[in-house]
């Protein structure tokens, strides 16, 4: 015979373990996730299946402006290598030269 038994709160979908003898409640165990199956590896690994896809799409967004940084940059650059080049004043005259 068990000495403790499991309860699953229908409200929280918590998990109560008891104490046969008295009634004692001897643990809760609250749900890593809204949607709980039940079983708390399952829970766990969906938390953290559901957080790489949450980081894989935070990294995939900070490349994505980063990329639209450097090429903003790049586009400065060619625009003051055209107006250099069109406003060719020539060598730049160097002081030890005079």
């Amino acid at each position: 015979m068990q000495e403790a038994f499991k309860i699953t709160c229908p409200c929280c979908k918590s998990i109560l373990i008891l104490q046969r003898r008295d009634g004692k409640i001897l643990e809760v165990r609250k749900p890593l996730i809204e949607e709980s199956t039940g079983d708390r590896f399952e829970d766990a690994f969906e938390k953290v299946r559901k957080r790489g896809k949450e980081v894989t799409e935070k990294v995939a967004a900070v490349k994505q402006k980063e990329q639209e940084r450097l090429k903003g940059a790049d586009d400065f650059f060619k625009k003051a290598l055209e107006r250099a080049k069109e406003s060719d004043d020539g060598k730049p005259v160097n002081p030890f030269d005079m």
